[in-house]
């Protein structure tokens, strides 16, 4: 059983591949999702095969008795918690380390080093994206000082001036985000299966949240001049 990823590159229903050095001749009998090992495709094997192409030295064939019934790990669906003092006593007797799927996927060479690479690169948008709405909002704010005065001349409050300020910068980085959100879905779609892309609804509605709110915080670095704006400005503006 072949993933897509290997269809996509031309292996079809059929076709017999072959173990490079040991000459093992596979059939493939069908397709199944995408299922990457480090970014390559991978396929589905019988354990007997594994074994064969696992222990099998290049040139000297070995008989399938011979071959040890060793593997590098086996998945296990246990209940939980009551399972647990089980699959204990089972690691102690067997010498072997049971260990969840979180773990093992931890594990896979290169997983630690992306998921910490991504990490970062999230951590430093969320980081920027305050910086970015607060310039935006603090040259907005500047130029439109004067008429901040003027309607503060004519008695406006500033719980007033404040509310809505907030809720242009609401509307603003609102807009922008889901702009934002639905170009990363249409380009989620055009990629397809070219590149590991994966944009689940809650992550996608969750990072929208994280992103509006990072943006409505940067824009509020600059309220402070909004709540102090000073109406002689206006008739100063006038002379």
């Amino acid at each position: 059983m072949v993933s897509r990823q290997l269809v996509n590159e031309g292996v079809r229903i059929g076709d017999t591949l072959t173990v490079d050095r040991l000459g093992i001749r596979l059939k493939v009998l069908g397709t199944t999702g995408r299922s990457p090992y480090g970014h390559v495709p991978a396929a589905y094997l019988t354990t007997d095969a594994w074994r064969e192409i696992r222990f099998t030295a290049p040139g000297s064939p070995t008989p399938a008795g011979a071959l040890p019934r060793q593997y590098t790990a086996m998945a296990l669906k246990a209940p939980a918690p009551a399972g647990a003092g089980t699959l204990a006593a089972a690691d102690r007797r067997h010498h072997t380390r049971t260990v969840t799927l979180q773990s093992a996927l931890t594990a896979a060479p290169g997983y630690e080093g992306e998921r910490l690479t991504m990490t970062s690169i999230q951590t430093f948008l969320f980081l920027i994206a305050p910086l970015v709405v607060g310039a935006f909002f603090a040259v907005w704010t500047v130029q439109r000082t004067p008429e901040l005065a003027l309607q503060r001349a004519l008695g406006a409050s500033r719980r007033r001036l404040l509310g809505h300020t907030l809720a242009q910068a609401a509307l603003v980085v609102s807009a922008g985000t889901a702009a934002g959100a639905a170009l990363a879905s249409a380009i989620g779609l055009l990629v397809g299966e070219q590149v590991p892309f994966s944009l689940p609804a809650p992550t996608l509605m969750a990072n929208m949240v994280a992103v509006a709110l990072a943006g409505l915080a940067g824009a509020a670095l600059t309220l402070r001049r909004v709540t102090t704006v000073d109406p002689m400005t206006m008739l100063g503006a006038a002379r």
